[in-house]
């Protein structure tokens, strides 16, 4: 699995957005959000990435990891 620096996913234009969460990246059944969220907010680290598959019909979370520069 490919890791996003955050610079990076900083620097990419949000797609959309969650209650949470900024979309940075969606194409072919595949997407990365990136959290606005911190551990204060109860997160367990800051600046969590998810990434989810399109798999059987629905949206599934694979992934998630915190993203460094």
């Amino acid at each position: 699995m490919k890791r996003y620096k955050l610079s990076y996913l900083k620097g990419l234009k949000t797609i959309s957005e969650s209650q949470a969460d900024d979309l940075k990246i969606e194409r072919n059944g595949f997407r990365v959000w990136l959290s606005r969220m911190s551990k204060a907010d109860g997160m367990p680290y800051n600046n969590q990435v998810t990434i989810e598959e399109y798999k059987n019909g629905r949206w599934i979370d694979t992934a998630h990891y915190q993203a460094r520069n």
